[in-house]
């Protein structure tokens, strides 16, 4: 099954709440993957296990992030998991390191503008790093 339109859809809502509310609501995120993984058993995948393993581990990554840095929410927990889930290793691997690099970027920006923010939001910077990296792996499974 491909998921792709299926998660850049999800992307852009969750950015969009993450944008606007500060959070990632637990209704979207865990319908989306609970949709995810109810398509998979009806498509008879043999890939359940491992996409399953994927999330785990991201999403361990991630707690493990925001838990010694305080800076990232559950929300970007769970949102680990979703995409992980839809990606693969590889492909989230890419994702995220494509999405830290835009946060990166986005807030030396804002201090070399002198702008101060609490909190910066995640999300549209993972659907960036998604979109990118299906750019780079286009064509690849």
């Amino acid at each position: 099954m491909d998921t792709r339109p299926t998660c850049l859809l999800y992307l852009a809502i969750i950015s969009f709440f993450d944008l606007h509310e500060g959070r990632i609501p637990n209704l979207i995120t865990l319908g989306f993957f609970s949709l995810l993984v109810i398509a998979d058993i009806f498509s008879s995948t043999s890939e359940i296990p491992m996409r399953l393993a994927c999330s785990v581990f991201f999403s361990t990554v991630f707690l493990i992030a925001a838990t010694t840095t305080k800076g990232m929410g559950m929300g970007d927990i769970k949102l680990a998991a979703a995409i992980s889930y839809c990606s693969g290793f590889f492909k989230t691997l890419c994702t995220f390191i494509l999405a830290s690099l835009a946060g990166i970027i986005f807030f030396i920006t804002l201090r070399l503008f002198n702008k101060k923010t609490s909190k910066i939001p995640f999300a549209p910077f993972t659907a960036a790093g998604y979109l990118l990296s299906e750019l780079i792996f286009r064509g690849a499974a």
